[in-house]
């Protein structure tokens, strides 16, 4: 309808300048989308109610339509409460939340199509480049309809012939992705999904959801080249998730390789992830200056036998933790339930492409306090956690650090205390570098 050319050039510029200056700080340059900077689409150009009642799925529609046919540009929301269903995403697009904009997601259930036994996604993107979603604006799941509606059928015997929740943001192999400065609320499930996307930024960003809200991950990624910094996570389950979960169509290359975590505030949530399935394998991933207060647990590697993969060459430094419930774990025993009691006595099983391997990890400059528990890292016996080195890690906890099935985990100017009992207990696994309160 109306093609306006009026501070499209402005706002995207900016976010071209910041984001050279957070690339900048990181040491690390995922390539930014290539969007026209002189074509704007307002939704309310083409019918959107800002009335939080009114249906405006056409009208954004519309919107995202006219910005394809121009080759590409920004479709605005301006301010005010928008209700929408669900929709598409096109290339060479950027999807701007003005400050005070909220996008409802509808919780009306017939709106997200059930295909093989799970609904739709709320926004969605398939196989496109140069995509961004950015602006001070929301994004609402209403999530609660859906989470009430779980709860009654979780656990029951039927529970997985109900089709799974729709993801608020789920994008699919996409290259060249930005999501910068919105915030991302009360999804029904997922937050953010980029899956085998590449060449991503994720900056400034904002996710919150009720701390019991059902599996309100807020950022699952895989792919490679990533930079998420500067973004605060408040959710039920999984802050961040890093998904090696499918092995890569081609090459030599990883599922998910070269990511840098920077700059991130963790509140509730299951922590800084990586699994709880590797199978496509993981390589080079940097976690630096971050902060961890409340969560249910800090750094977080799991995955299973039968679902496991390679997983190596990580660091994670700089990192201030309090009150969180298990600080480092590391688990070749996933779901926690299938731990046995005394993994150091289980015995081995044959190796697969599918048994978990975690080494060549660092762990530098952790302080850790209030915490239940000093941590579990506990591999298999027939596959131990290998190379970890813990440097300048402080740790004072109710109860130990438990150390099963690993070889060459090295402790340098590193102390960890527990109120009751030594600092680290260690069985089947060799480690150095501790004078004392070890056993």
């Amino acid at each position: 309808m109306i093609h306006r050319i009026t501070t499209s050039a402005a706002v995207l510029l900016a976010v071209f300048l910041l984001n050279v200056a957070v690339r900048a700080g990181t040491g690390t340059s995922p390539p930014l989308p290539q969007i026209p900077r002189d074509k704007t689409f307002s939704i309310t150009d083409y019918g959107a109610v800002a009335d939080g009642k009114t249906l405006s799925t056409d009208a954004i529609v519309k919107a995202i339509a006219a910005c394809k046919s121009a080759g590409g540009g920004s479709v605005i929301v301006p301010a005010g409460k928008f209700l929408t269903g669900p929709f598409d995403l096109v290339s060479k697009m950027n999807l701007h939340l003005d400050d005070g904009a909220t996008l409802l997601m509808t919780d009306d259930f017939d709106a997200y199509p059930i295909a093989n036994n799970r609904r739709r996604h709320g926004i969605t993107a398939s196989k496109l480049t140069d995509l961004a979603i950015t602006g001070k604006g929301t994004i609402d799941g209403q999530g609660e309809k859906w989470w009430v509606e779980f709860r009654k059928i979780k656990g029951q015997p039927d529970e997985k012939q109900h089709p799974r929740r729709p993801n608020l943001i789920d994008l699919g192999k996409c290259q060249r992705v930005l999501v910068q400065d919105v915030t991302l609320t009360n999804s029904p499930n997922f937050h953010l999904v980029p899956g085998d996307c590449d060449d991503v930024t994720i900056e400034g960003i904002k996710i919150i959801a009720p701390a019991d809200a059902p599996n309100t991950d807020a950022i699952d990624p895989s792919g490679h080249n990533y930079l998420i910094t500067r973004c605060t996570l408040d959710v039920g389950d999984d802050n961040i998730a890093v998904k090696p979960s499918h092995a890569p169509e081609s090459g030599d290359r990883l599922s998910c390789e070269d990511f840098v975590v920077s700059d991130c505030t963790f509140k509730h949530g299951h922590g800084m992830s990586i699994g709880g399935q590797t199978p496509g394998g993981m390589r080079r991933m940097t976690v630096r200056n971050c902060t961890f207060e409340g969560t249910d647990a800090g750094i977080r590697m799991k995955a299973p036998r039968g679902q496991g993969g390679l997983v190596e060459d990580l660091t994670y430094e700089n990192i201030t933790m309090k009150n969180v419930k298990v600080p480092i774990f590391i688990t070749s025993y996933y779901p926690n339930n299938t731990t046995p009691k005394e993994p150091d006595k289980d015995p081995p099983q044959a190796m697969s492409k599918t048994t978990p391997i975690w080494r060549n990890i660092r762990i530098s400059n952790v302080t850790i306090s209030d915490c239940p528990e000093g941590g579990r890292i506990f591999g298999l016996p027939e596959s131990p956690i290998e190379n970890l080195v813990l440097t300048n890690v402080k740790i004072s906890a109710e109860k130990p650090l438990l150390i099963c099935n690993a070889k060459g985990v090295k402790f340098v100017d590193s102390q960890v205390t527990a109120r009751k009992g030594p600092g680290v207990i260690a069985r089947n696994a060799e480690v150095t570098g501790l004078a004392d309160g070890a056993k």
